[in-house]
């Protein structure tokens, strides 16, 4: 099953992606990354400097206004393209690695070619996984909300598999992209663990009436005996 999620991205979150996304940090809280494994990691765009100065020539290059652009504003759509464990299992690394070109083809034909800042494809992880950068721009405006509506996050997930598929890849479309709310790979472990947690005071909290009612049996049995 393909898993395509995107984040919005502003001016305050380019570096920190950055730095996850090259890795570059002497310490990290993430225990899935093997940072033995890293050097393995790349960059199918290989576009050179740093985020911020890339999506600045991007949106600098081809903006028909004059004004500055809004602090706020949505500089990048990040997605994450990956698949479950079982779909990488066994899969040869030539393919693995046609896997995340055919899925950055795709997206460079749609969105074009001139905003795609980055695709880094992670192999330090527990699951093979691609951070694709778009810069959501149209018609000369950066325009997030336009360019990602709600038609175009579900196009996306109809003919992105689609295409792969096409492409010879035994893959299904995923579950459906909501445009109110979009999990990077952290933000949705972390909302499992907070899932796991909330199971567990519930069992905690289950027990605990239990024995309050055990109790409860235990007295008025007393009361009758007596």
């Amino acid at each position: 099953m393909l898993v395509a999620r995107m984040q919005k991205m502003k001016a305050g979150n380019l570096s920190g992606m950055e730095k996850h996304n090259k890795r570059i940090f002497q310490n990290h809280s993430n225990p899935d990354i093997d940072t033995s494994l890293s050097d393995q990691n790349y960059d199918l765009m290989n576009r050179e400097g740093k985020y911020k100065d890339i999506v600045t020539e991007i949106i600098e290059s081809q903006k028909i206004s004059q004004r500055a652009t809004r602090k706020d504003a949505v500089l990048v759509s990040e997605w994450i393209i990956t698949s479950d464990q079982a779909f990488f299992k066994n899969m040869d690394p030539n393919e693995r690695d046609r896997f995340f070109q055919e899925a950055t083809d795709w997206f460079k034909e749609r969105y074009g070619e001139q905003n795609l800042a980055y695709a880094h494809v992670h192999l330090d992880e527990t699951t093979p996984h691609m951070h694709l950068g778009v810069v959501p721009m149209r018609d000369g405006k950066l325009q997030a909300k336009n360019v990602f509506n709600r038609e175009e996050l579900r196009h996306l997930q109809d003919e992105l598999p689609k295409h792969l598929r096409e492409k010879g890849f035994e893959i299904d479309r995923g579950a459906e992209e909501s445009e109110r709310k979009h999990l990077s790979i952290p933000e949705y472990k972390k909302a499992m663990e907070s899932v796991k947690e909330l199971d567990v005071e519930r069992q905690k909290k289950s027990q605990e009436i239990i024995k309050t009612v055990s109790q409860i049996d235990e007295l008025q049995s007393a009361k009758s005996a007596l």
